[in-house]
């Protein structure tokens, strides 16, 4: 298993995934616009690689109607995400990929400013039990049917990661987590409150009106919370540090996120990529800056 940290490792691990596919590629993402992506993906089916896709046909904001046609001309059959995740603020916001022997898996988007501006983590393994996960979770949405228990045995899966992810972090000693978003769900922030001095919280400076009041409703309750300026580096990753186990994976804290949307992330213990995690994290949080402070470098 490895990881990979944007935009310090740029879109090459991604490209090198999709050129090591010999036999099959299935892809499943919320956006997928990069032109040298799709180039790769075009590549692909020109030596005969099978390539499914699935996107959201109604992403946030707009829809992706020219992405889509530029990755049906690479002849790979794509398929919109079943319609209970394609619908009024609901979405298929999740970010894989694999094989026929490896898959990918992160909080990356296929997208320029993934590769460029954002802090993102993307996992790379083989290990069967995962990969068969991912697989079925695939298969199963490719058909519009509902991902069974097998999905959920290796993954953490949305619709259905609340209690997953509560139990992550009120049974967690500390938490460093890096987040685009805080989000609606109230049980989230009754826990991560719950942790005060030992939780620290990295957020894109960029927050809504409605994370401000819950960065307050934690900050009242001694969380360490920090912005990191999205001029600088902007924070689009969700990941969970324990110490013991790295949570990376497509979830925000929304109440949408969690109960509603398709969502796909993975727990990791393996020492090395804790590490790396934890290393990042320390990095960014001394580029940020404490809320009703002024970002750091910045003068009068």
């Amino acid at each position: 298993m490895k990881i990979y940290a944007e935009p310090d490792s740029g879109i090459t691990p991604v490209l090198e995934f999709i050129k090591r596919s010999r036999g099959h590629l299935n892809m499943n993402y919320y956006l997928l616009d990069h032109k040298d992506i799709i180039k790769e993906i075009e590549n692909a089916v020109s030596r005969k690689v099978q390539v499914r896709i699935i996107v959201d046909g109604h992403p946030y904001g707009g829809n992706q109607g020219e992405s889509i046609d530029s990755l049906r001309k690479t002849g790979a059959q794509v398929n919109f995400s079943p319609s209970r995740f394609d619908g009024n603020e609901v979405f298929d916001h999740a970010k894989y990929m694999f094989n026929e022997s490896e898959y990918m898996i992160g909080t990356a988007n296929l997208t320029q400013d993934a590769f460029t501006k954002n802090r993102e983590y993307l996992v790379e393994g083989n290990e069967k039990k995962i990969y068969r996960s991912m697989m079925s979770i695939f298969e199963s949405d490719w058909e519009g049917k509902r991902a069974g228990i097998y999905a959920r045995k290796y993954l953490v899966v949305s619709p259905d990661s609340q209690n997953l992810l509560l139990e992550i972090i009120r049974g967690a000693k500390k938490l460093d987590i890096e987040t685009e978003e805080l989000g609606d769900d109230k049980a989230v922030i009754e826990a991560l409150g719950a942790k005060g001095k030992r939780a620290r919280i990295i957020l894109p400076s960029s927050i809504s009106p409605a994370d401000k009041l819950n960065v307050k409703e934690l900050t009242d309750r001694e969380v360490n919370v920090r912005y990191c300026s999205a001029d600088n580096l902007y924070i689009h990753a969700k990941v969970i540090n324990t110490g013991k186990i790295v949570f990376i994976g497509s979830q925000n804290f929304s109440s949408t996120s969690l109960m509603r949307n398709r969502e796909v992330g993975i727990i990791i213990r393996k020492g090395g990529i804790k590490r790396i995690v934890s290393a990042h994290f320390s990095s960014d949080w001394k580029k940020s800056y404490e809320p009703g402070k002024k970002p750091k470098g910045k003068k009068n």
